[in-house]
């Protein structure tokens, strides 16, 4: 990287060529003490208000410095800014210029002062829209970076708690955090994870959960391994179990690792509830999830093979639904559960004020008229219901994907043999899950393998979990193979 030129014009002008000359690129001369500066901001990304009063008016007093005493360095002591850097290569003055600093060089040096004065171009800290609580705290991360590290450092003040920056994106270069406890976390596997983000070769991040995909060894798995939130209180009781957060500028969430099959089954809210409750809401999920991954298969298999697990008044009533039907069984619930998906996807790219239209459109009309038109049975439609309602309950959006992966191949499975197709299916299942490996962690850590205790603190909550959230998982070092070179 070159350097600074110490001639204040070829300077200014290197500066103009670099950005393309840009309407929003402000450049101030002044005369300090007799000797030349330009103030440089970026009119988009600065703020004027701090520029003119902590700037510009410190620099129009009478300031005298003797022949032989350094401007810059009296410059860099005194004016009265928070935060003021020395800079002494083009590329940091541009990629700080870009970030909302404002850049003092002066005429026969080779640094440059950049200043911080970033316009407030975020949103406000904001209740969680995704994860919504009744109880608990309502504030939320944001687009701007160090407010999200200040959400977090205000629920640990704590001296163990580490955070490693840099900066990713040769065009973007966005500043990438990764935060664990120092006490608590395995210090080795986030070094590992730090260096694998400093050397991710890309133009531009927009989301963290772009980052866990570039430095992960699960590529090719639907379920996810990492956990991406919204809500800092929850990110702090990640942290207390030793895991390593991401925080990405510009982002207004962020993502958590290693992943536990334990961490999609519970929500933040059990911490608040009583015990009895936060129990019974973890066995309803994971119920749910059982029903929604299952129904349609069960339903197939029943109609289609294994008759004699029907008792035979329903099996009449089945029968009697199914009369006019021209599709078959797998057929009809392969339709319902595409119109189904449809639906859902259609209601969450719509508008807000088209969403309930949807809802109305596909959950009455579009039902009621394929039962009376003879296009799928009744109990069809009961079947599909409630595998949908089921489904709902886990809002993160890959392990919906993967379940909806899943439902289909246990449905393919149901088709083909029955009850036996399914206990197939469901082999393959287990075995897939329990080799999910996230960042050297196994994903159904303390379930597979097996751990006393862990099975069932991960369906209910005891009261010394509630209260004990540094209960720290197994961390296991992930290997290196393949994910440094990206």
């Amino acid at each position: 990287m070159s350097k600074i030129n110490k001639d204040l014009k070829v300077m200014v002008e290197e500066i103009k060529t670099k950005l393309g000359n840009p309407p929003d690129l402000i450049v101030k001369d002044l005369v300090v003490s007799g000797k030349k500066v330009s103030i440089l901001s970026i009119e988009s990304m600065s703020d004027s208000v701090i520029i003119n009063d902590f700037i510009l008016e410190y620099l129009s007093f009478d300031i005298k410095i003797e022949k032989n005493n350094n401007l810059l360095e009296y410059l860099y002591s005194n004016i009265p800014t928070n935060k003021c850097v020395k800079t002494e290569k083009i590329d940091e003055v541009i990629y700080n210029l870009l970030s909302g600093f404002t850049i003092v060089l002066v005429n026969g040096y080779e640094l440059a002062l950049s200043i911080e004065t970033k316009a407030k171009i975020n949103s406000d800290i904001a209740e969680a829209i995704n994860e919504r609580t009744t109880l608990g705290p309502n504030d939320a991360f944001t687009e701007n970076y160090q407010i999200n590290l200040g959400l977090i450092r205000k629920r640990l003040k704590t001296s163990e708690l580490k955070i490693s920056e840099t900066v990713v994106g040769n065009k973007g270069k966005s500043k990438v955090a990764v935060m664990y406890l120092d006490d608590v976390a395995d210090k080795d596997t986030a070094e590992i994870i730090f260096n694998r983000i400093k050397n991710i070769d890309i133009d531009v991040i927009f989301d963290p959960q772009q980052i866990v995909e570039l430095i992960s060894e699960n590529e090719k798995n639907v379920f996810p391994n990492c956990v991406t939130t919204e809500r800092p209180d929850y990110a702090t009781s990640l942290l207390l179990g030793g895991r390593i957060a991401i925080v990405l500028e510009n982002a207004p969430y962020i993502s958590v690792v290693p992943a536990n099959v334990d961490d999609f089954l519970q929500h933040i809210e059990d911490r608040y509830n009583r015990v009895i409750s936060s129990s019974v809401n973890r066995t309803i999920r994971f119920l749910s999830i059982i029903i929604t991954l299952l129904t349609p298969a069960i339903y197939v298999a029943m109609t289609t093979y294994n008759h004699e697990s029907i008792p035979s008044k329903l099996l009449v009533s089945f029968s009697t639904q199914r009369s006019g039907v021209p599709f078959s069984t797998i057929m009809e619930a392969l339709l319902m559960i595409m119109v189904f998906e449809i639906l859902k996807e259609t209601d969450a790219r719509a508008p807000n004020s088209y969403s309930n239209s949807l809802t109305i459109v596909g959950a009455l009309v579009l039902g009621e008229a394929a039962v009376t038109a003879g296009v799928v049975s009744p109990i069809m439609v009961i079947v599909s219901a409630i595998t949908a309602i089921s489904g709902l309950i886990v809002t993160y959006i890959d392990v919906v994907n993967g379940i909806r992966w899943w439902r289909l191949i246990f449905l393919i499975g149901a088709a083909s043999s029955g009850f036996i197709g399914i206990m197939v299916v469901s082999f393959l299942f287990i075995a897939n899950v329990t080799s999910i490996k996230s960042f050297g962690t196994p994903f159904m850590n303390g379930i597979a393998p097996m751990k006393k205790g862990n099975i069932w603190d991960s369906i209910f909550l005891s009261f010394e979990n509630k209260f004990n959230r540094t209960l720290q998982k197994d961390m296991h070092k992930p290997s290196n193979k393949g994910s440094e070179n990206k």
